[in-house]
């Protein structure tokens, strides 16, 4: 293995250590993705304080949650990030 693909295995295995999935991998670039969370503390208070009708919203944000994608592409040996 060389070491460009030496640097982006090392780049990848930090970023899926902070909760990102390799969604597709060559020898010269990888894409990865993570879900967005959603807060927990206060969605749980404000379902309490409207008494449920704050569920109605988080299960939109459930349905419709945003990933973060990064794009890692090898160049002159070096590792990009996009």
């Amino acid at each position: 293995m060389s070491d460009a693909g030496a640097a982006l295995d090392a780049e990848v295995a930090r970023l899926v250590g902070k909760g990102y999935a390799v969604e597709s991998r060559t020898e010269s670039q990888a894409v990865l993705v993570r879900k967005r969370r959603i807060g927990l503390f206060w969605n749980v208070v404000l379902s309490f304080i409207t008494v449920g009708f704050w569920l109605i919203v988080i299960a939109y944000r459930l349905i419709n949650r945003k990933s973060d994608r990064v794009v890692l592409t090898v160049v002159n040996g070096r590792v990009q990030r996009s």
